[in-house]
C-alpha cells in the first residue's frame, strides 16, 4: 500500500511538473516569437480577410512589403495590420495611380485583383510633403499602407509608424483551413520590379 502510494505521488508530481513546463514553453513561445492575430477589417483586403487568424512572428527581420502588426499610433488600443512600403530614407509618392518610390515606377502586384476591378484610381495621389510635411521617411520609422487603399486607414491619416512599436511579422494565416499557409514574400528589384517567392 505504501509503495503504490508513492508511486502515486511521483506521477502526480511527474505530471505536474510536465504540465508547467509545458505551460512556461508555450508563455514564452508567445512572449518572444509568435503569437496568434486575429484580423479585423477590411483594409487588407484581398490579401487578408475580415475574420481570418494567423500567427504573428515577433521583432523578426523587417523589410519591404512585409506585413505587421502594431498598436494603434493614435492611441485606441486597437492593433493595425499593415504593409510596409517606405524604409526610413525612402522618398516615395503615388501618381496617377503608380508608387513611385526614390524615383523608380514600382509594381504592386499585392493589390490585384482589386486594383483592376477599380474604376477610379485605386490609390489617391499622395506625396510625403503635402500628406506629412517631410520629404523622406525619417529614420526609425516605416510608411505603411492597408492593401484594399480606398478602404483603409494607414500612414496617409495617421502617418509614420515607429519601428519600435511593431509588435511583429503577420505572414502565416492558420484559419480558415482553406487560406492555411504562408504569405507570398514580396521582393523590390532594382528595376521596379516587384517578384514574389
Amino acid at each position: 500500500m505504501i509503495r503504490l502510494l508513492k508511486t502515486l505521488i511521483v506521477e502526480t508530481v511527474n505530471v505536474i511538473f510536465a504540465v508547467l513546463v509545458a505551460v512556461l514553453i508555450f508563455l514564452a513561445l508567445r512572449q518572444y516569437i509568435v503569437q496568434p492575430f486575429q484580423v479585423d477589417g477590411h483594409s487588407m483586403d484581398e490579401t487578408l480577410a475580415d475574420g481570418e487568424q494567423m500567427l504573428m512572428f515577433k521583432q523578426t527581420s523587417l523589410d519591404r512589403f512585409d506585413i505587421v502588426v502594431f498598436p494603434d499610433p493614435r492611441g485606441s488600443g486597437d492593433s493595425y495590420v499593415k504593409r510596409i512600403i517606405g524604409l526610413p530614407g525612402d522618398e516615395l509618392y503615388y501618381e496617377d495611380d503608380q508608387l513611385i518610390l526614390n524615383g523608380i515606377v514600382v509594381d504592386e502586384p499585392y493589390l490585384e485583383p482589386l486594383k483592376s476591378e477599380s474604376i477610379e484610381n485605386f490609390t489617391q495621389d499622395f506625396d510625403l510633403w503635402s500628406g506629412l510635411g517631410v520629404t523622406i521617411v525619417p529614420d526609425g520609422y516605416y510608411f505603411v499602407l492597408g492593401d484594399n487603399r480606398p478602404y483603409s486607414g494607414d500612414s496617409r491619416q495617421f502617418g509614420f509608424v515607429p519601428i519600435d512599436s511593431i509588435v511583429g511579422e503577420a505572414n502565416f494565416i492558420y484559419f480558415p483551413f482553406s487560406e492555411f499557409g504562408s504569405l507570398p514574400n514580396y521582393q523590390l528589384l532594382e528595376d521596379g520590379q516587384v517578384i514574389s517567392d
